[in-house]
């Protein structure tokens, strides 16, 4: 029977986790750890999940969590989310972050339970209550997937201080090819005319952006893209602005460059917005000397944090 790729031991705390972490830990210890557990358990039951739906080999099973899962965590899939979440039914959402790859640890395991599936499987007792239970469990099943593409909503949450991350965290220099770039890790769109773009700097070896992303890392959904840009100054990057307003919050970006030697890099991370407006949904910093802003650039030696960023916190 069928029934038992998702009556086994296996699959029924896999999918218990998903909704503990989801509904519970995440909230209560959101960190690294709980941000991780959920994509662990579900690639631990999305192949018996599936293997249950389309009666497939063990082998296509997994092949296709593998490529599902790429492509859910790649910019690709952002059209497909931001086309979903334009319909206004659902509000779907993720954060591409390449270290969640990670999960792909527990595969060996529920490849495992697959081959030998009848040493965990769960016995129901009569066949009625076998269709009424199998149907229950697939619902419950679906709407745990679409509760875990869900981002949590803003509110749900106390602020946090992102620029305990974004200025703790040392900006990205990267050599690509025979060109260099500098990301930043805070921007200050204020309309001032300092720091007020999300854009990285570059000297003349690198030939173009290929793509320019910008996430909101609330929801998953795309609040900058640009693509093909030759001319890289401030002005062709993100101005803080989403839906006619500037937010103090943090997003995540992906970025691809190339060199005039035709080497193509990307590039992923967190970037600050910290606009002089209030009020403010995080707390204010003690101080701004820990961060890198756009302007601390010299396009002979990258970045120097003793050029002075020209911002202060006597706007708050």
């Amino acid at each position: 029977m069928k029934a038992k790729y998702l009556f086994n031991y296996f699959f029924l705390f896999g999918l218990f986790l998903l909704i503990l972490n989801d509904h519970v830990l995440k909230a209560a210890y959101g960190n690294w750890f709980t941000g991780k557990l959920s994509d662990v358990a579900g690639l631990l039951i999305l192949p018996m999940f599936l293997k249950y739906l389309f009666s497939i080999s063990t082998k296509r099973s997994v092949l296709f969590t593998i490529v599902f899962f790429v492509f859910w965590k790649s910019p690709f899939s952002q059209f497909f989310i931001d086309s979903f979440n334009a319909v206004g039914l659902y509000n779907m959402g993720r954060v591409v972050d390449y270290t969640d790859f990670i999960a792909f640890l527990i595969l060996p395991l529920s490849i495992y339970v697959l081959d030998n599936i009848e040493k965990f499987e769960i016995k129901l007792p009569r066949i009625s209550f076998q269709k009424i239970a199998t149907n229950s469990l697939l619902v419950l099943t679906i709407l745990t997937f679409f509760a875990t593409s869900k981002d949590v909503d803003v509110d749900d949450f106390e602020p946090k201080n992102y620029l305990s991350v974004c200025c703790y965290t040392e900006p990205k220099e990267l050599n690509i090819g025979l060109g260099s770039i500098y990301v930043p890790t805070i921007f200050t769109p204020d309309g001032n005319g300092i720091n007020d773009f999300f854009q990285i700097s570059a000297d003349s070896n690198i030939l173009r952006i290929d793509t320019f992303l910008v996430f909101n890392q609330f929801f998953g959904d795309t609040v900058f893209s640009a693509t093909n840009i030759t001319d890289i100054i401030p002005t062709n990057g993100f101005d803080g602005v989403v839906s006619d307003t500037v937010a103090a919050t943090q997003y995540s970006y992906q970025i691809f460059v190339t060199s005039v030697d035709n080497v193509k890099v990307q590039v992923f991370g967190e970037i600050c917005a910290l606009p002089c407006e209030m009020p403010l949904n995080i707390p204010v910093p003690d101080s701004l000397e820990n961060c890198a802003f756009p302007i601390q650039y010299d396009v002979i030696n990258g970045y120097d944090e003793n050029i002075d960023s020209q911002e202060d916190l006597n706007c708050f």
